[in-house]
């Protein structure tokens, strides 16, 4: 029997009336400039009166770790929200003992395991003293690193670790919105690596080492799609019915980037209407994460001087 999120569902609608919709979405980006986005994100109650836009992700971010943390209990069903976090702070660790480069401000905060401790376990080969699943991804990232210095395949081993990761999470959870999140998100990255791959005509070899098993696609059949470039990822596409995802790549890459972070969107709203179980919670917080990503989208475009055109393609659906 699933636990009782009654309390837990209780905080999240009261939140979720503060989540910009798109119609918030489309005033922001009516902003004429930087400085009148950042007003209109103020007033919004957005990063706790920050004056830039990196300081009010930080404080967004951290404002929705703290709520994962305190409506998280040992069933470690949330836990989910933050694997990608937790394998990116282990992809960073490892280029940076590799490299000795001390960059700033790339690991993630609010992560179970501490960075430094990650940084150790590398550089005294004590793979076997980090979590549960990383330790084989590890080992392999690094040994390729330092012997090749090949960064990509680097990042292709930690990727695959990270996806193994969510799709093991959605497989022992006991919530079925999870269980399909979890296949979803792997399908959907699936999709992405293939389009990559097959625009960029690597090979079957590095194509395998990349895609993980889902329900959603066939790794053997998008292997083979992409020895016909993007023509043949596109046609496997369409016949297991993902034409809406061909006719976005057919506009541009970044309105197919777009389709994909939309489509996993798409599939939590129902959760709005569960009041009952940890569903509506792990959607908020997708939520979250793609609104901030949104509002990172818009104002980068100001920035840069994109025109609302460019920028809007852009923009993704709102779960509010």
């Amino acid at each position: 029997m699933e636990k009782d999120y009654t309390y837990g569902v209780a905080r999240i609608r009261a939140l979720e009336g503060k989540l910009f919709s798109d119609d918030d979405m489309t005033a922001l980006l009516q902003c004429s400039d930087y400085s009148q986005c950042i007003a209109f994100l103020k007033s919004k109650g957005w990063g706790n009166g920050a004056d830039s836009l990196e300081k009010m992700i930080s404080i967004e971010k951290k404002n929705t770790s703290k709520l994962i943390k305190e409506l998280s209990d040992d069933s470690n069903e949330m836990d989910i929200l933050m694997i990608g976090d937790e394998y990116h702070n282990l992809k960073a660790a490892i280029k940076q003992v590799c490299t000795e480069l001390e960059t700033e401000n790339v690991f993630y905060e609010d992560t179970k395991t501490d960075t430094e401790f990650l940084k150790n376990c590398i550089r005294q080969g004590n793979y076997n003293l980090l979590p549960k699943g990383m330790e084989q991804a590890a080992k392999d990232a690094t040994t390729v690193l330092m012997q090749t210095g090949d960064g990509q395949l680097c990042d292709v081993i930690i990727d695959r670790a990270t996806l193994e990761a969510i799709k093991q999470a959605g497989q022992e959870a006991t919530n079925e919105m999870i269980k399909k999140y979890a296949d979803d998100l792997v399908t959907i990255s699936d999709i992405k690596i293939a389009v990559r791959c097959a625009a960029t005509n690597k090979d079957a070899s590095f194509v395998s080492k990349a895609l993980v098993s889902c329900d959603g696609v066939s790794v053997t059949e998008l292997i083979i799609a992409c020895k016909d470039g993007l023509d043949g990822v596109c046609s496997y596409l369409e016949k297991i019915g993902y034409s809406q995802a061909v006719s976005a790549l057919k506009i541009s890459k970044s309105v197919f980037e777009c389709w994909c972070d939309n489509k996993i969107v798409e599939d939590i709203k129902s959760q709005k209407y569960d009041s009952f179980s940890i569903g509506p919670i792990i959607a908020y917080v997708i939520a979250r994460e793609n609104e901030i990503k949104t509002v990172k989208i818009i104002l980068s475009g100001k920035i840069n001087g994109f025109d609302n055109e460019f920028i809007k393609e852009r923009v993704r659906v709102m779960y509010a």
